[in-house]
């Protein structure tokens, strides 16, 4: 029973997700001339939007390399080649499911070979780095709009953000931090949930003392968000000229996608469209063209995860025969 009351209030958060962002789409789309954003899409020269492809392509293979170093790592065996896979497939569940916790159990389910705790832990390790390298990039970008354009409004979420990463980090890779904690949460007894925290602890310890494992991860984190800032300046390129540098795509887009992790609506719809709109126009772009650019990156960064849907249903025997074997859901951590 209490499991249908909790999948009931996840399903009708998820319809409320939706209709937020589709509400924050439709508050834009009555203030902007929906016409212009129309023939914006009609005028665009494909030969750009076939390049915008190409860094959100090297996005994937970087994310990939980044969590084959966690994996390498940890000796868990997987070529480069099945990881690119399995996160192409990741990358398409993260797509099409409301969160992008999805793609992440779908890592774990598809790399874990009879070891899930160590599974488990690369890929929060895994997100916790990447995560570090968005609120670099962003602080960074922040200190650059507070001193040359006198702008501190994101400087306090940077700089917030990157301290509590910083102490999750500690807290996950450190014995004696989590020491302070185990005891208390090892009280936990409500599925196992203290026991299994305490276990997933104990394995990603190992990371503690991998710093140069981490400062790798942190690099190519940074890197992964400098390209997920190319493609929409080319989304631009695309719709003719503009007097805009790609600076500012630099500047606002680790913004932007910090701002898409509140998770208020489906696939941050209508948060991303909004914050495009209200950065760049600092930028001298207009709404429509700032709407334009968010909706089209979208919807290529969209169309780049339909490689993982086609690799899930090639490989869905064997991995599906792996899974089996392996059930996430038997055990303990």
């Amino acid at each position: 029973m209490e499991e249908k009351r909790r999948l009931g209030l996840g399903t009708l958060w998820t319809v409320l997700r939706f209709f937020i962002g589709a509400g924050l789409i439709a508050f834009l789309l009555i203030k902007l001339d929906v016409g212009r954003i129309f023939q914006y899409i009609k005028n665009m020269d494909i030969r750009y939007l076939i390049l915008a492809l190409i860094p959100y392509l090297l996005f994937i293979i970087f994310s990939t390399w980044r969590w084959q170093v966690l994996l390498d790592y940890k000796k868990m065996e997987i070529p480069f080649k099945s990881a690119l896979v399995i996160y192409f497939i990741a990358f398409f569940f993260n797509n099409l499911l409301p969160t992008t916790i999805g793609g992440d159990v779908m890592r774990v389910l598809l790399s874990m070979k009879n070891r899930k705790a160590e599974a488990l832990a690369i890929v929060l390790a895994d997100r916790i780095l990447g995560f570090i390298g968005l609120f670099c990039f962003g602080l960074l970008s922040v200190i650059y709009l507070s001193l040359f354009q006198n702008r501190s409004e994101f400087l306090s979420l940077m700089i917030i953000g990157l301290s509590l990463l910083i102490f999750i980090t500690f807290l996950l890779f450190s014995k004696r931090v989590y020491s302070i904690f185990s005891p208390t949460v090892g009280r936990i007894k409500i599925l196992r949930i203290g026991e299994r925290i305490n276990n997933l602890h104990n394995t990603m310890t190992d990371f503690g003392s991998a710093w140069g494992v981490i400062i790798i991860c942190i690099i190519q984190s940074i890197i992964i968000q400098a390209l997920l800032s190319i493609s929409p300046y080319l989304v631009l390129k695309s719709m003719g000229k503009f007097d805009v540098s790609i600076l500012p795509f630099f500047i606002y887009l680790p913004i932007i996608n910090v701002i898409s992790m509140i998770p208020v609506s489906f696939n941050a719809l209508g948060i991303r469209e909004n914050a495009y709109v209200i950065l760049f126009q600092r930028a001298g772009l207009s709404g429509e063209v700032s709407m334009t650019i968010s909706l089209v990156s979208f919807f290529i960064f969209f169309l780049l995860s339909l490689i993982g849907g086609i690799f899930f249903i090639f490989y869905k025997k064997s991995f599906s025969s792996q899974a089996s074997n392996e059930s996430f859901n038997k055990g303990g951590l």
